[in-house]
């Protein structure tokens, strides 16, 4: 191993240990510090990629650090149970939220149910009916609502009767038509990227972890740089520790181009 090898080894395992034990004082992220172990414990295998990684970032401040963070949190956040985790969740919550529009619809129907029988028969219930009595009711534990808004709220209430204000059945009405409405979103690139394909499998990692280098590069207000870019080889040593991949699990340089060539002929479509 030449000089400048051993300088890169050196420095990415002394940056990785530094960030484990720190891992370790702290007691969070366990599997990080799991993963860091398994790292350090395959040195031939990474050796290229720390030279590579090294070559490029080195000289950048702050720029290494950073490439090791965010594959590390990639690497935690979006192995493939918890990237089928995030998947189920997404699915789940499309059947929530059309669920919450069916059940408004009945609710909402059976209020205006319960609005005739009071109306036009002898008998009441004595429920709430007016949806600032819900809202103060529905506060009562709520210290702040109590000591700083609800004075203002009931002067509005005493201020304009009941015909301004919307009636039970139309506020879960809006509840239901705004779940009905609604579109499932990803809350950041990471997650967007690594759920984007029809199937889970180990390119939503690759997505992942490219998508968290691409926010922390110069032009997103971070530290890497905008043309750093790994080899096919490199990614797939990363990949393969990373995600702790077993012998017949192992992915290849070939693996990483074939992706990186379906990703291009998806950004041309």
């Amino acid at each position: 191993m030449s000089h400048a090898s051993t300088e890169a080894v050196q420095t990415c395992e002394i940056l990785l240990r530094t960030m484990m034990e720190d891992l370790l004082a702290k007691r969070i992220w366990p599997n990080m510090s799991s993963i860091i172990d398994g790292m350090l414990k395959r040195r031939i295998e990474l050796a290229q990629v720390y030279q590579e990684v090294h070559a490029s970032l080195a000289h950048v401040p702050r720029a290494l650090d950073i490439f090791w963070d965010v594959f590390l949190h990639a690497a935690d956040g979006w192995n493939p149970q918890k990237n089928h985790a995030a998947r189920q969740a997404r699915e789940e919550l499309v059947g929530v939220n059309r669920r919450i529009s069916e059940l408004a619809d009945q609710l909402a129907a059976l209020l205006d149910r319960r609005n005739t029988i009071h109306n036009y028969t002898g008998f009441r219930s004595n429920t709430l009916y007016h949806i600032l009595d819900i809202v103060h009711e529905a506060s009562e534990d709520n210290g702040l609502y109590e000591s700083y808004v609800k004075e203002d709220v009931e002067r509005l209430q005493y201020q304009y009767d009941l015909k301004y204000w919307p009636t039970l059945s139309d506020v879960i009405q809006a509840i239901g038509s705004d779940s009905e409405r609604a579109e499932v979103t990803a809350t950041d690139p990471a997650t967007a990227a690594a759920t984007a394909s029809r199937k889970s499998g180990r390119s939503d990692f690759v997505r992942a972890f490219m998508a968290r280098i691409d926010g922390n590069r110069v032009e997103e207000c971070g530290f890497i740089p905008n043309d750093f870019a790994l080899s096919d080889s490199g990614m797939a040593s990363l990949v393969n520790c990373g995600l702790d991949l077993a012998p017949d699990e192992l992915v290849s340089a070939d693996f990483i181009k074939r992706f990186r060539q379906r990703q291009r002929h998806a950004r041309k479509a």
